[in-house]
């Protein structure tokens, strides 16, 4: 399987910038009924970490990254963070009258399940903190 250096470069960076909204959705103990709703000290990470596991499952169905690649690297924890993130996302479809909204999450989460199929996400809800105050979980 030969990956070109860009492609790569851009999966992790993409996936690095994802990492504060993933986790997030690993560590709130509670999540709002709506993305518009997501606390203000999250909700920039959170939208930014759900347009970046798009563009990821837009490379993996179209743009030459394969699957094994993606779902090696990253395929549990994307499955946690996707997992935890889809009632959010199908309210966030509902509510803009877009089925398709973050559709390529959808095809992410897939080839990761294909690649664990018996993995079970399991969560470590704590408190949050930025700058040394605690922040609103939920």
């Amino acid at each position: 399987m030969a990956v070109s250096g860009e492609l790569i470069r851009l999966f992790y960076e993409l996936w690095e910038s994802s990492q504060g909204g993933c986790e997030y959705f690993e560590t709130a103990p509670t999540l709002p009924e709506s993305l518009e709703k997501l606390p203000r000290s999250n909700a920039g990470e959170v939208q930014r970490a759900l347009r970046n596991l798009n563009r990821i499952g837009h490379l993996t169905e179209y743009g030459g990254l394969p699957g094994e690649f993606v779902a090696g690297l990253i395929g549990k924890e994307a499955i946690r963070a996707i997992t935890r993130a889809r009632p959010l996302i199908e309210e966030a479809r509902t509510r803009r009258e877009e089925p398709d909204y973050l559709g390529y999450v959808d095809k992410l989460l897939g080839v990761c399940q294909q690649a664990f199929p018996e993995y079970e996400p399991k969560y470590r809800f704590e408190p949050h903190a930025a700058f040394g105050l605690a922040r609103d979980a939920g």
